[in-house]
């Protein structure tokens, strides 16, 4: 049976906007894509595939009908319900199908995203939900708490310290650094020195940003408006020493 999930001309992929897993945002509902699966088995290798529809031509889009946003035709953006399993991917336009691979060997409900650009420069993103089974034991449900520091493969992101309230933009300093006693060396991913997920308590809201830059490569600062209070799941990704790194931190919101 196959899914709809309407996709939304919004504006996430370049400025700091909040969007909704429920399809709500700015513009209308003109594109949509669809996927013959709803439930996946799990894998660290599954092959995904979907395709894309201008609802106004009533046309499939392909790759020849996006722009490049941030080096890539499509964003696409898996997590699960306990905001622990990531996957930020670019699928390909292959024999009339988008395709990528998904890294999902944990059960559980999962969200998914796909964004892009179509060439008149309307920016879509959209989610909707997929289950996993026949994997590991699906991740418990619980607050993240504020852990603002956190070190993936030596590389460390640390995030500034000050007070998150619901609704107000705040302006965040990052500043990325080496356990083993080297510098680090950040180099541009998909354009950018790094690229910040921000996902809601209920996992329903999404942040894409891009930071500005630093005093150099390795710092930068976040402007985002977190929409509502309770723990926010960071995703952090960037590349350091020609290695990707995704590391993950949780931010407190308050009233």
């Amino acid at each position: 049976m196959k899914i709809k999930l309407l996709l939304s001309a919004l504006c996430c992929i370049l400025s700091p906007v909040v969007v909704h897993a429920d399809g709500g945002g700015h513009g209308h509902d003109r594109v949509s894509i669809e996927s013959e699966v709803k439930v996946l088995q799990a894998s660290d290798k599954i092959a995904f595939s979907f395709q894309i529809f201008d609802n106004e031509s009533k046309k499939e889009i392909t790759d020849t009908d996006l722009k490049l946003s941030h080096t890539k035709k499509v964003h696409f953006i898996v997590y699960d319900a306990a905001l622990k399993e990531f996957n930020h991917v670019h699928p390909e336009f292959v024999n009339g199908l988008w395709q990528t691979e998904l890294n999902l060997p944990v059960n559980g409900a999962y969200f998914i995203w796909a964004q892009g650009t179509l060439n008149d420069g309307a920016e879509f993103s959209v989610s909707n939900k997929l289950k996993v089974e026949g994997g590991k034991s699906p991740w418990s449900v619980t607050n993240l708490g504020d852990h603002r520091k956190e070190t993936s493969n030596h590389t460390t992101v640390e995030l500034s310290q000050q007070k998150i309230r619901a609704g107000k933009m705040i302006m965040l300093t990052y500043r990325v650094s080496r356990d083993d006693g080297s510098l680090p060396v950040v180099t541009p991913y998909l354009g950018a020195n790094a690229h910040v997920i921000a996902i809601s308590p209920d996992g329903k809201d999404l942040i894409h940003v891009h930071p500005m830059d630093g005093q150099d490569t390795a710092s930068g600062m976040l402007h985002a408006t977190f929409p509502r209070v309770g723990d926010y799941r960071m995703w952090v990704q960037l590349n350091d020493h020609d290695e990707l790194k995704t590391v993950p931190l949780s931010v407190t919101v308050v009233e």
